[in-house]
């Protein structure tokens, strides 16, 4: 009788410990949820506020897992729990920390088995802080994180608020897909590649292709070749050093992406010289970046965040092979036929994922 009453008390106890974890899908719909719906949630759980700070303009929330006593010594549930909500703005990163490895990688599971992948998961020359699983809009960070000689097994959960079809209409609007999974999930596996950007032979890096050999192809270039996300920039137009492009001498002069100045690759200078309202410099043959718009130009056009990079038809002569600087106006004066050949985009705005 004795041994039916203690199995009956483990199994409630352990019940009661079980339902203080937080499943894959639950942490997940958490991300959802509004902020008060969230935190009643976790005091229902026995997550009370452990302390609120600011770093920059991110401001992070900590809740940790207090069990009732079961004496004055000892817990319910030794084991450790934190869930970590990181704001700024209108985005948030949720966090959740277990000292309990089983549960870490259980979490891990779950999330595989509904279809998020870390494509160097197996790979062992690859030793990453932590290990990305990507799935549509959603990602998971999971690392394991030592804390005053604790083992803390946390896991970062994210996601994407990203525009409907009828809101991309201009390039900026490309810029919001900072991951090759997001431009996946928006326009669909026929229409985004993964490819290899050459800027110099040394200078090689991991880049996606949307629309590829088409008028609207658009080349995003990573921070994080690894994972394939964080955007570094964005090129439209021109013909550029791709590794599926070995050999392929055919490029589009223009592009149908436009800016929402209007400015697009294949404009002739004329018409860009109008958009900017103003005169504006240039690099000639004898600069390191032949034809790139100056970034100090002034105008209606920004020239600090978009990198614009003119080509020219009649630019073979020694004037302008031996000039560094040159403008609008009298290159148009001197009857050089010049256009848009290339548009690179920078991210201005980052989120906490980014």
């Amino acid at each position: 009788m004795k041994r039916i009453l203690l199995v009956s008390f483990y199994i409630i106890l352990t019940s009661g410990v079980k339902s203080q974890e937080f499943s894959a899908k639950k942490l997940l719909a958490m991300l959802s949820e509004t902020t008060l719906k969230r935190e009643s949630r976790l005091t229902g759980k026995k997550y009370h506020a452990a302390g609120i700070e600011s770093l920059g303009d991110t401001i992070i929330k900590t809740f940790q897992y207090q069990p009732k006593m079961r004496s004055r010594k000892k817990t319910a549930d030794s084991v450790g729990r934190k869930v970590v909500i990181s704001s700024l703005k209108e985005t948030f990163t949720l966090t959740y920390q277990t000292t309990l490895k089983e549960e870490y990688t259980g979490i891990i599971e779950s999330l595989k088995k509904d279809s998020f992948h870390c494509e160097y998961e197996k790979d062992t020359t690859v030793i990453p802080t932590s290990y990305l699983y990507q799935h549509e809009d959603y990602t998971a960070d999971a690392a394991a994180i030592n804390q005053d000689g604790i083992t803390w097994y946390s896991i970062t959960f994210f996601k994407k608020e990203l525009s409907t079809s009828r809101d991309v209409h201009f390039a900026e609007d490309l810029l919001q897909f900072t991951s090759h999974e997001y431009l996946l999930y928006y326009f669909g596996e026929k229409n985004v590649k993964k490819d290899v950007y050459y800027f110099s032979k040394n200078d090689i890096v991991k880049c996606s292709v949307l629309f590829i050999n088409t008028s609207r192809q658009v080349i995003f270039v990573w921070k994080d070749g690894l994972n394939r996300r964080k955007l570094d920039n964005m090129l439209i137009g021109g013909a550029h050093k791709l590794k599926s492009q070995e050999g392929y001498d055919k490029f589009t002069a223009e592009n149908d992406w436009r800016l929402k100045s209007g400015v697009h690759s294949g404009m002739p200078l004329f018409e860009l010289r109008t958009i900017n309202e103003g005169n504006f410099s240039f690099c000639g043959g004898n600069a390191p970046n032949p034809g790139l718009i100056y970034a100090e130009s002034k105008g209606k056009i920004d020239f600090i965040n978009t990198d614009i990079i003119l080509g020219c038809m009649n630019c073979t002569d020694d004037k302008f092979l031996a000039t560094e600087k040159m403008y609008a106006d009298k290159a148009m004066e001197d009857g050089r036929i010049l256009f848009v050949l290339t548009i690179v985009l920078y991210p201005t705005v980052t989120g906490l994922f980014d």
